[in-house]
């Protein structure tokens, strides 16, 4: 992008692939001339792992579907999901151990697929945590691998990749229907988002979902709820750890946002501003979601190019997110310069981790929510001290992945140091 320019070409494993860097021009793929284009192959081969869930599904198939999820992810329902979010934050950095170490990324990982299991699922998996972390980690080493037209030729092989891939998928299938047979043998209250989707019916044949599409959104619903939110933490308390005065000043903040309360609620939110900043600057840096493919229908005009039918167009949260037009010294954790008055100039499309469009993220509202309850609870008790000699690089597959453990020590808080912490007098007042 910074050598070629806005729109650049070049061959990846043999597709015509073209990389889109300017936010108009991706607001011309994403939105104004999104009839014209559909996902990409590549995201059609996680067809692989999740089948044709939310993430995967096409046209009619992709919106029925969205509709059908759409009333469990609105703010009222998302709102009676913040105790929980917040009582398994305290319950899991409750077993954490003053001055031990722990790996943060294994830890949001544990944390917030139990979050997405009770809320979404009424499912408690925190028993099989460890075992589905472990398949998760396997299953994405293979994205790489996805681009190769002869993977799925080399998954019918006997080979010792091949059998490690099909247990990996088979133990995650074991958890995902035991969900479901869970909730066949327990209805509850059917308020959750597995009761609507096992009561959904088409609306012009009348018939229900099929175990196997239940499957397919399910995993996809559990994966995607779930990984992307907790590299955002993992990212985020990174690089607070990274800039004590900017962990000090959230700190400040919760501590003042709860005034003596045990612990934060959906109501306080709002008033969360710099923890916001904070996971703003988290997302811009280290964006979970760091590309989106599409592929053209018929031939596009994208400003002096056409992009020929069923090329492969690719946007790069990652790239756009550090471009130097938009953000000034773009390399730099700077949590205070998201104001009103910059959000207000950023042009559209400069800045879209949840994506845009037909395909925007549902469930940008739950992990905002989810974001903001639990990184605050963390912070309000525990300070992060990265251990020293470790280098921490992404790992880009399906998601934006520390490529390896992010090792810190935890240490409680000093509660009189935050009283002293300037620039906080007044509740929720930056």
């Amino acid at each position: 992008a910074r050598k070629y320019g806005d729109i650049a070409c070049f061959s990846l494993a043999g597709n015509e692939v073209y990389h889109v860097s300017h936010p108009d021009y991706g607001r011309e793929v994403l939105i104004t001339q999104r009839a014209k284009i559909e996902v990409s192959a590549l995201r059609a081969r996680l067809e692989l792992v999740l089948g044709t869930g939310l993430l995967t599904a096409r046209g009619e198939l992709h919106a029925r579907q969205r509709r059908l999820m759409q009333p469990v992810f609105r703010k009222s329902r998302i709102d009676a999901y913040a105790g929980c979010m917040v009582e398994f934050a305290q319950r899991a950095s409750g077993r954490w151990t003053p001055g031990g170490e722990i790996d943060i990324a294994a830890e949001m990982m544990k944390l917030t697929m139990a979050v997405v299991a009770k809320t979404l699922f009424d499912h408690d998996v925190e028993g099989e945590a460890d075992r589905v972390s472990r398949n998760l980690t396997l299953l994405m080493s293979y994205f790489t691998r996805l681009l190769s037209p002869f993977l799925r030729h080399a998954l019918n092989l006997p080979l010792p990749s091949t059998h490690r891939f099909r247990r990996a998928l088979r133990e995650l299938d074991e958890v995902i229907y035991g969900m479901i047979a869970h909730r066949l043998r327990h209805p509850g209250r059917g308020e959750d988002l597995l009761s609507l989707l096992m009561r959904a019916k088409d609306d012009e044949t009348n018939a229900a979902m099929t175990e196997k599409q239940l499957r397919d959104e399910l995993l996809t619903l559990f994966l995607a709820g779930h990984e992307t939110t907790a590299n955002l933490l993992t990212w985020t308390i990174w690089l607070l750890a990274q800039h004590p005065e900017a962990d000090a000043k959230l700190h400040a903040e919760v501590r003042s946002v709860l005034a003596g309360r045990p612990r934060i609620e959906a109501a306080d939110a709002d008033r969360l501003c710099y923890t916001r900043q904070v996971i703003l600057e988290g997302l811009r840096l280290y964006p979970p979601a760091w590309f989106v493919g599409r592929t053209p229908l018929e031939d596009v005009r994208l400003g002096d190019y056409t992009i020929r039918k069923g090329a492969t167009v690719l946007l790069s949260q990652y790239v756009s997110h550090r471009d130097g037009r938009f953000f000034d010294q773009p390399e730099r954790f700077q949590p205070e310069r998201w104001t009103a008055e910059f959000e207000q100039k950023l042009p559209r499309g400069a800045f879209f981790p949840f994506s845009a469009g037909d395909r925007h993220c549902i469930g940008e509202g739950f992990a905002w929510l989810e974001a903001l309850l639990i990184l605050a609870t963390l912070i309000e008790r525990w300070k992060f001290d990265l251990i020293p000699g470790q280098v921490v690089q992404p790992h880009p597959t399906v998601t934006l992945r520390p490529g390896t453990a992010v090792r810190a020590m935890v240490r409680t808080r000093d509660s009189s140091q935050a009283a002293r912490t300037r620039g906080f007098d007044r509740p929720g007042t930056p």
